[in-house]
Parts: structure tokens; sequence; C-alpha cells
């Protein structure tokens, strides 16, 4: 029986890796130690091989404090990260920072044994590992060079006995690097097929790899590569995004629609539904692959063990527009402070839990979201950390049909490269390029499966969208923050415009903490605010579950609520302020202490490596 590809990602990495521990392939066999020739003639060792590089692909890297749309804990109890305060240091680290020179050496040990596969393999198997391992080699570059700037590009086997002079390799330019990453990713293109059978679903195809492309020339056109405009490299991110789109389009790829409401929601739990979409991705199977994340993101509650690690910051719950597509700062918006839940774009329901909010789960239905630890009185708020800190929980990302006992078997396959983001990379290249009024459209095609109301066809866009650079440029800033919020992109997106005065403009991150007024609660609702804080949630929640329609559940929460805006830590030292010299990351100092022909990035240990291309 063949195993599925999604299986075989979890196994045979696995496999390899322990052959990979052994001198020469020694095992025991009844002929003798196998040799190099009879592992590579056989045709699953090679395939299994190349399968092994797809743990190069990130998964649940999703950055979101660094980015400002959460808190996560990640400096400890209600601290900020020290990445957004600037007190990082070359041996902090850097958010997936990637230095897998053991990974390069196993693809170009690919490429230096698989014509000895060549005989074994059909024509399009040799063709296909050759492209899958062109495109790995591009993508973990990618990886480097989008942290770092330019590495050592190494395209054999470096052999350990060799002269040391030879194996202290130097840098490479970053636009050596950017220039490497294309050709191996046209070497891809041309190998790889456009589709694959049912036992291969998950594996990258000649769209993919187009659209990796198209991004790399974006990120290299980007501010952060070159301070200065270059209009040549914006027209060839565009043309590379153009004809990703196009490949995609005549192979079937597009947004994932299904007919409700809620398609940004749904695509997490539609797999096969979902795969239009999903041109890049991790997959996930239970019970061979799980994903852990949501424990910490399940409300307590619902978990075990850990929770808070990613409450929704009132900055990212105020970044949504309403249902209409306006800004919320917008006179027009119809926007009621007091109740800002109300009328709000679908994606942030799809993404937003806030208080009083319906959140299902298999085992309690139907079920209303309180933050307990407000009920007490105003002082309580935050009393328990790690209950809640910013008064949201995030739901992008949560397996709802999942239990309390089961919430760790969730399977949701990871995003890397979604059609959408095909459509707003595209739309920021065109509109550096010159071609604004094709931008609008590309936004409104995301805004349109969102569901935003089209208003007279614009669809909350304002006049000056599609003709005007900056008001296009913040439009697609704004969409790619909305559509893809949690899913690791927004922190990448502010790096790559050098737009970190963003989050430091914040100056601190903020929740919007929910009071319960128990007098309105009372003479209004007739709550019994006696009994404990479950009797009390219980009896809020049947207010909300059970009313007849005429009931206004929205005067309801805000006449049982009231919300103060405070920041997560009010300390006078937990202040972001990220300076330019993070737009970059360092090389971690132990393998420059290794290979003195390395050099450190300007702005870390006395770096002299300048990443920046003009």
């Amino acid at each position: 029986m063949k195993l599925k590809f999604n299986i075989l990602l979890v196994l045979l990495g696995v496999i390899v890796l322990s052959t990979s521990c052994k001198k020469v392939f020694e095992v025991d066999h009844p002929g003798g130690p196998i040799t190099p020739q009879q592992e590579w003639g056989n045709p699953d060792f090679a395939k299994g091989y190349v399968t092994d590089f797809y743990n190069i692909l990130p998964a649940w890297n999703r950055n979101e404090e660094l980015a400002g749309e959460a808190f996560s804990g990640g400096g400890g109890a209600n601290s900020l990260n020290s990445f957004l305060k600037g007190t990082y240091t070359s041996q902090s680290g850097y958010p997936d920072r990637v230095w897998d020179w053991g990974k390069v050496r196993a693809i170009n040990n690919f490429f230096a044994n698989i014509d000895k596969s060549k005989s074994a393999l059909s024509p399009a198997d040799y063709q296909s590992l050759k492209g899958q391992a062109y495109f790995f080699r591009a993508y973990i570059y990618y990886r480097m060079v989008k942290v770092l700037g330019g590495v050592p590009i190494i395209t054999t086997v470096q052999d350990p006995t060799a002269d040391m002079n030879t194996l202290l390799v130097k840098r490479n330019s970053s636009l050596e690097c950017f220039d490497f990453i294309g050709k191996q990713l046209d070497s891809a293109i041309n190998l790889l097929p456009v589709t694959w059978g049912s036992n291969d679903i998950g594996r990258v195809t000649k769209g993919a790899a187009m659209a990796v492309k198209g991004e790399a020339l974006l990120l290299k056109a980007s501010p952060l590569f070159c301070k200065t405009p270059n209009a040549t490299y914006w027209t060839d991110a565009y043309n590379a995004l153009l004809a990703a789109k196009n490949e995609l389009d005549a192979d079937g790829y597009g947004l994932y629609t299904d007919n409700t409401a809620k398609p940004n929601e749904n695509m997490w739990y539609d797999k096969a539904g979902a795969a239009k979409e999903m041109i890049l991705s991790v997959r996930y199977h239970y019970p061979e692959k799980t994903n852990g994340f949501q424990q910490g993101q399940r409300p307590l509650t619902e978990t075990s063990g850990l929770a808070g690690v990613c409450d929704p910051t009132w900055e990212m719950v105020k970044a949504y527009p309403m249902n209409n597509g306006l800004s919320i700062s917008d006179p027009a918006s119809g926007y009621d402070s007091t109740q800002f839940w109300k009328n709000r774009d679908p994606r942030f329901y799809q993404a937003i839990v806030y208080n009083g909010a319906r959140y299902d789960f298999a085992d309690i239905t139907p079920r209303v979201q309180w933050i307990l630890n407000t009920i007490a009185g105003d002082d309580a708020y935050k009393a328990t950390p790690n209950y809640n800190i910013t008064g949201f929980y995030c739901r992008k990302g949560i397996d709802t049909t999942l239990g309390s006992t089961v919430w760790s078997h969730q399977a949701f396959d990871w995003p890397i490269i979604r059609y959408a983001e095909v459509l707003l990379n595209l739309a920021e290249a065109a509109n550096e390029a010159g071609h604004s009024s094709d931008a609008r459209n590309y936004i409104i095609q995301v805004r349109q499966r969102a569901h935003i109301t089209p208003g007279a066809g614009n669809y909350g866009l304002a006049a000056s969208v599609g003709t005007d650079y900056q008001a296009t440029l913040n439009a697609v800033m704004t969409e790619r923050a909305i559509e893809f919020a949690f899913e690791g992109k927004r922190f990448w997106d502010l790096r790559r415009r050098r737009m970190f005065s963003v989050l430091n403009n914040m100056v601190t991150l903020h929740a919007y903490g929910p009071y319960f007024n128990s007098a309105a609660a009372s003479s209004q609702y007739g709550i019994d605010v006696t009994q404990s804080n479950s009797g009390i949630a219980s009896q809020l929640s049947n207010r909300i579950v059970n009313s007849p329609a005429s009931f206004d559940r929205n005067a309801f929460l805000k006449n049982i609520t009231h919300y103060v805006y405070e920041p997560i830590d009010p300390s006078s030292t937990n202040k972001i302020n990220i300076p330019d010299t993070y737009y970059f990351g360092p090389i971690d100092p132990q393998y420059i202490l290794q290979n003195k022909n390395l050099q450190q990035n300007i702005g870390w240990d006395n770096g002299t490596f300048n990443p920046v291309i003009q």
C-alpha cells in the first residue's frame, strides 16, 4: 500500500536522518554494505531523500507580538518582547533566522548523486525530483537572505579534508544571492509539474515556484534592500507575480469560496476545498502530524497548562474596518466606539473573540466567551494574567470542532502562500511599477471574497486608491494586515517596507479591558450578581443565547460592560523602541568565531557587512 505524501512527510525525515548517521551507509546486509550506487539506484530512496527537504518549510511561525497583533508573553509575565524594547543582542537570535548548512549540503549531495538514479526512475520522476531540489535550494537561501542579507553561495559538497582556507567561505552580496535564488527557481519552474496525483498532494508545483520567485523579487525590490527605489527591480517583481497569477489561474487555483458568509474561517476546516487557495502549505494529519499551538491560544477553560500566548491587542482590534470597508476613523463608517464589535468587517468575527461573543466548542454548545476575572470589580482585571491579558482571544487557527480533552488533535494545514497573497503581492508590485489601477482591482477581489459590502463598487476603498501611489500603497498594506492577521505576515511586511515606525509610534501594546457593570446588570436585566463568577457568566450567556430576536444583544453587552484603554504593562521601561539596526538580523557570533572570513552585519558587534543592495 502506498502511503500518502502527508504521512511520508512525517516519517521519511526520520528515516533519512537516521541513515545519515551511519558510515557510508554501513548497514547489515547479506551481501555486505550497501554502496552509494546501490542506494541511489533505489528510486524509493531518491524520493525519500527529496521528501526530507520539505522540513525546510516553516510552519506556525506567527510572530504576532513582534507585529503588534497580539500579546504572547514573549517577554515573560506582562512584559514586552525584548525585540520590541530594543534590548536584543547578537546572542538573542532573530525571528525565523535560518543557518542550516547541513540542509544545503544535503541538497548539494542530491545533485551530486541523482544521476545514479536516472536509469531507475521514470523520466517524469527524475525531472520532478530535480525540480523539487532546485526549489528547496532556492527556498533555504531565500529564508537565510530574508533575515541576514547575503550569505555564502555553496553548490558543491565540501570535502572536510580539504585545505581549511577553501572551507572558510566568505559571504556573497545580497544581490548575488537574489540572482542565485532566481536562477534556482527558474530551473525548478522548468521541471516541476503543474499538479500532483492524490498520493502526493502538498508537494511543490510549478505555480508555487513561480509565486515564490515573485515574492523573492518583491523582497529584493523592497525598501528593506533598496533604500533607493529601483524601477527595474519593481518591474521584474511585477512581471514575475503576474506570470505566477496567470499560471495559477490556468492551473485551477483561486480564492476559496464556499457560498457562506465566512469563507476566511471555513478554509481552515475544508482541506479539499481550500486546496484551491493553498499555493504552498505545510500539511498536517491526525494522528501522524498535529499542531499544539492552540494549547496556549484557547481560553484557559478549554485547554490545559497554558494560556495567554495570543491575546489580540487593542491596536489589532481597531485595525479592522467596518463591514462597508471604511476605516473606523472615517466619520462616514458608522463606527460606534461604545459598541466597537458591531458591523465590523466579517473577518473581524472570524479572528477576534470579544467579551460576550459566541464562541462554541464541540463539547460546549452554545457557549459565550466572558473574561471572568473582570466580574469581581475594577481592581480584578489582570489579577490572573495567565487567563487573559488584553480582553480578547484569537479565534483564527483554532479548531472549534474539537473539545477541551482532544484539542491537541488539531491538524490544520499551515498556509505559507495563499492565492490571496499572490494577489496582494501583485497589487503592491503593480502600484510600484505604475499599474495602480490594477492594484485596486486585486484588493477588491480579496474584499469581495471576505463579504465586504460593495457600496458603489469600490468595497470601501477611497476614490484615490488606484490613482494615487501612497493611497494605493496604504490600502495594500492595510488589506494585508487584515487578510493575513495571525498568519505570520505582518512583522515581515513592516520590516520589508521599513515601517517599524508603525510599532514605535504605538509606544507600547494596549489592552481594552472589559469591566463588569454589576449595577446595570442587576437593575436593567435582573442578573443575580451575588452568585459566583460562573453563576453570573451562566446568566449572562443565557441572555445572549436564549433571548428572543427582539432582544437587543448589542445594547445588553454595552450596558453591562465598560472598557478601559490601558497598557499591558504600564512600567516606564516597557516601551517599544525598535532601532533601525534591527531591520536585519545578526549572524550568530559562534559561527563567526568558527569562520574568520564571515563578516557580521552592520549594527551588530561592530559588524562591517552591508546587506543593503542600494
